[in-house]
């Protein structure tokens, strides 16, 4: 065997162990017996791994929707305009993150092998982003969303694939463009605070907090709203 075969197959080796990290035995049974607990109270509540899962990823969802709830409302309380509250309620997820920072990557980092979340878990899931569509559909109502003050490129066959389901569902009503433009916010506000809770963020920002202000504030001038 040469020294590079050996390197390749030392290398494949790291990557699988690196891959079975993900995988957590989270038997509720013997999760139980290692804090000290009868398995047989918790089971009646846990019969599974999955079930367990599902609790956690609920509490995590509405824990962020709780903050993202709490500091749009805040803001709006101080007397924060349309923007105000837009970043306010991003900087709220951004804090809740920090604060959680395994409850976060569980819920949007990579998912755990063999569990397929429950449709209940996508209603909590929603709600942070309920709260940003929320202002942007008030600013519509009020006709003070900018809807082509950008330029856009023209939809290719399979982005208008990915537009139309979000037109009928969660986003009916709105404008394609601001579909469109909501669709990478949505994707930008997530990349954003998990590179900053998986501690990527320090050689790049001299100051986080200044920085994701600075690009949530520009976000919610993309997605329209009035400044």
């Amino acid at each position: 065997m040469t020294t590079s075969d050996a390197h390749d197959l030392l290398k494949t080796e790291a990557g699988r162990r690196l891959a079975a990290r993900h995988q957590v035995d989270l038997d509720p049974s013997g999760l139980a017996r290692d804090a000290g607990l009868d398995p047989a109270s918790i089971t009646e509540r846990f019969p599974d791994r999955d079930s367990l899962l599902t609790d956690l990823v609920l509490a995590a969802y509405n824990a962020m929707g709780d903050s993202a709830e709490r500091a749009a409302a805040e803001a709006e309380k101080a007397g924060a305009d349309l923007l105000g509250r837009w970043v306010a309620t991003c900087e709220g997820v951004r804090a809740w993150a920090l604060a959680h920072p395994e409850e976060y990557v569980l819920i949007w980092g990579r998912p755990v092998p063999g569990y397929d979340a429950p449709p209940e878990t996508m209603v909590a899931g929603a709600r942070t982003v309920l709260v940003l569509l929320g202002l942007v559909r008030e600013a519509l109502a009020a006709g003070r969303l900018a809807v082509d003050h950008v330029p856009m490129p023209e939809l290719s066959e399979g982005m208008a694939r990915t537009i139309e389901p979000l037109s009928q569902g969660m986003l009916s009503g709105l404008p394609t463009p601001v579909i469109t433009r909501m669709l990478i916010i949505w994707t930008q506000l997530h990349g954003m605070v998990g590179f900053e809770v998986n501690g990527h963020i320090a050689g790049v920002a001299a100051d986080p907090a200044a920085f994701f202000t600075h690009a949530a504030t520009a976000m919610g001038q993309y997605i329209g709203l009035p400044h």
